[in-house]
């Protein structure tokens, strides 16, 4: 993800290496930092049932073994993305397309993808149109508009190609009609799409047409045809269909679940969030030999994260019975730490309104509570850039764009609760 290292003094912000391993100042509590040989670091952390159990011992000290969670800055997915952008980046630099497209349809066909569900066919195509999606964003801040001639021999040789180098080329007009209402990503629909947004979308739509996701057995695909919606008036009518349509290709991927829940906010293309609830329970009925209640979580988990009054409409016993379904499931640490972020900090009480009604504000707190045990059950170690993603959901790709000001507050509030909240003997 980029930004998060160019943050002055994010390290720091666990705070520097106790002069002495054995000290006790901090002990008891997630997040006293002690310094690794490699230059890492590592939180010491124990139970109430630990600290209980001290308090009984005589004055020459404690001598069981504490658990330790090191801090992991350099993850192997981060790595993994990053292999994967640069390879589709480089593949249209040498202007391989033929080579890009068969590497793209066959990652899709192998539904390879993180464990939080970022489709790894997508990245390759986000690196391969990152130069153009570069220049077009220069140009547009400087008040012109991008260079015409390379994108229509783009969209002569996407009408050539097949599925693939049409979805990589219409997701490049997508990416260029949303630079028209900013550089972040997109946190709802335009109001007043500027023109060229229409236009864009209008040749996105051009080049998909004729392609079925259900043909192709494509999940790639069906995501393309979904992220069209932006410009469709009849999105709200076909939204969830689509949205079915491309879980049923790919069942295991918690990706489209969660824009399933988003996607169903009114500043997208949904009703209300009594719908959203509706949708989540039928689709975890629907997957539970696969996620347990898991697929119910996914589906709120960043609709809550957007809207903190959806709360209310939210079966929060069945969110936190599918936190630890997802968790049986999918053990690895990437999605223990994406949880746990959300948990403790998507559902922090100073992040909910004052006006939060008393059933979200109920169901907020006992998500809030969740974190506790996630972290001491589950997780081997902290991935502070994982939290984040946690709490923010539109974090995706490692070439988005995040506001330095507000990861800095994230990343002060990571630091808080690993060395400040006391880990407890808590079950699930």
């Amino acid at each position: 993800m980029r930004g998060l290292s160019q943050i002055p003094g994010f390290r720091s912000l666990f705070g520097p290496a106790a002069p002495n391993p054995g000290a006790t100042a901090d002990e008891g509590l997630i997040g006293s930092v002690t310094g690794l040989p490699d230059g890492g670091r590592q939180i010491r952390i124990r139970s109430a049932a630990q600290a209980r159990a001290e308090l009984k011992r005589p004055d020459d000290g404690p001598t069981e073994q504490r658990r330790l969670l090191p801090i992991r800055h350099a993850t192997r997915e981060q790595g993994t993305f990053r292999a994967y952008f640069q390879k589709g980046r480089t593949l249209v630099r040498q202007d391989r397309w033929d080579l890009l497209a068969r590497l793209i349809r066959e990652t899709d066909r192998l539904r390879e993808t993180s464990p939080a569900g970022i489709r790894m066919a997508e990245v390759l195509a986000a690196g391969a149109r990152s130069d153009m999606v570069s220049s077009a964003r220069k140009a547009i801040h400087c008040g012109a508009e991008p260079s015409g001639a390379w994108l229509t021999d783009l969209d002569g040789a996407a009408a050539e190609g097949g599925w693939p180098e049409a979805v990589t080329v219409a997701r490049l007009h997508m990416d260029l009609a949303w630079l028209y209402h900013g550089d972040l990503p997109p946190v709802a629909q335009p109001r007043t799409p500027h023109p060229e947004f229409i236009r864009h979308f209008e040749r996105a739509a051009q080049l998909l047409d004729g392609y079925s996701p259900i043909e192709e057995a494509s999940p790639m695909l069906a995501e393309a045809r979904i992220a069209l919606l932006a410009n469709d008036p009849a999105a709200p009518a076909r939204m969830r269909d689509d949205f079915e349509d491309l879980i049923d290709l790919d069942p295991a991927n918690p990706g489209p679940l969660r824009n399933f829940g988003l996607y169903m906010l009114p500043r997208w293309f949904g009703s209300d969030a009594e719908a959203i609830g509706d949708a989540a329970a039928q689709t975890a009925d629907r997957l539970a030999d696969i996620w347990g209640d898991g697929a119910y979580s996914w589906i709120w988990l960043d609709a809550l994260s957007t809207e903190a009054e959806t709360a209310a409409h939210c079966d929060a016993a069945r969110f936190r019975r599918g936190l630890f379904d997802i968790l049986e499931r999918r053990p690895g640490q990437e999605v223990a730490n994406l949880l746990a972020g959300f948990c403790a900090l998507a559902m922090a009480p100073g992040r909910a309104p004052a006006r939060l009604t008393p059933e979200a504000r109920a169901t907020r707190e006992l998500l809030h509570a969740a974190a506790g045990p996630i972290i001491e059950h589950h997780m081997t170690e902290i991935r502070p850039e994982i939290w984040l993603r946690g709490a923010r959901p539109a974090l995706a790709l490692p070439e988005e764009q995040v506001s330095p000001a507000d990861l800095a507050a994230d990343a002060a509030q990571i630091a808080a609760i690993v060395k400040a909240r006391r880990s407890g003997a808590l079950r699930h």
